[in-house]
């Protein structure tokens, strides 16, 4: 009796979902102009400079705070483990800016 009313059940269920599927109209789209929009280019130039100039913000603000100097520690000394902190730090502040950005 349980299978019959289940079954039933899922028949209504997706038959009134494909009617009323079926029974809207179409929206149409906008039309979409051929060429370049110069002014979403500007915009993204401008948020990607913007962008840029955060991320060095921040790698000086983190140069500034170490106890000693992570330029050193990069060229000259060769560290590797630095080049990791740093790299994952200029990720990390990429990310939150994009997403503070957009």
């Amino acid at each position: 009796m349980l299978s019959k009313i289940a079954a039933h059940f899922i028949f209504v269920y997706f038959y009134s979902f494909i009617t009323f599927a079926s029974a809207q109209e179409a929206v149409p789209l906008p039309p979409v102009r051929p060429g370049l929009d110069w002014n979403n280019l500007l915009a993204s130039i401008l948020y990607g400079l913007v962008g840029m100039v955060l991320l060095f913000i921040g790698y000086f603000i983190y140069e500034l705070i170490t106890p000693f100097s992570v330029k050193k520690e990069l060229v000259e000394d060769q560290n590797i483990a630095i080049g990791i902190v740093v790299a994952s730090l200029i990720i990390g502040m990429a990310i939150i800016i994009a997403a503070a950005i957009i």
